[in-house]
């Protein structure tokens, strides 16, 4: 029997996409994984979303959030919330930079246990794909995290400066 795709929610706006991402902090249990383009502080800065992905964090002892970024000195331009949570909890909040040969990659996605899917095809774009529940649709996209995340590098933009 064929299985009918889920059907995906149009987001629109910066303001969107950052709801999203909270209500998939909010929804996940294991893990968040995360690429970005500068990691854009209007959506990532929002203190909302802060909030969430700390309570993520904290209430489940196997938590993780895994973030790319393929431009880091150019996301911290405007060194925002996220990036102090994660310099505060570096066990569970991880941060790397695309590796030199994977910068052409300039798609934004963030994936809630393997099963939410939020997607936009580039970080200009205002409108981006929403799937809550379709872990078939999300595991191509892990994948290629995954393989990403394998060849990045610490951010060492990201990491807290001692002095």
């Amino acid at each position: 029997m064929d299985r009918e795709p889920p059907s995906a929610s149009l987001i629109a706006g910066r303001q969107a996409y950052a709801a999203i991402l909270e209500q998939m902090a909010a929804s996940a249990r294991m893990e968040l994984v995360i690429l970005s383009h500068a990691f854009d502080a209007a959506v990532y800065g929002a203190e909302p979303l802060v909030e969430r992905v700390k309570a993520f964090c904290l209430a489940h002892e196997r938590a993780r959030v895994r973030v790319l970024v393929n431009q880091p000195a150019l996301a911290m331009r405007s060194a925002h919330r996220f990036v102090e949570l994660g310099r505060r909890m570096p066990s569970r909040i991880g941060f790397r930079q695309l590796d030199d040969e994977d910068r052409g990659v300039i798609e934004e996605l963030a994936i809630g246990d393997g099963r939410s899917l939020l997607h936009r095809e580039t970080p200009d774009q205002l409108e981006a794909r929403y799937l809550a529940d379709a872990p078939l649709e999300a595991r191509p996209h892990l994948k290629t995290f995954d393989e990403l995340w394998e060849r990045g590098v610490p951010a060492r933009e990201f990491s807290e400066l001692k002095i």
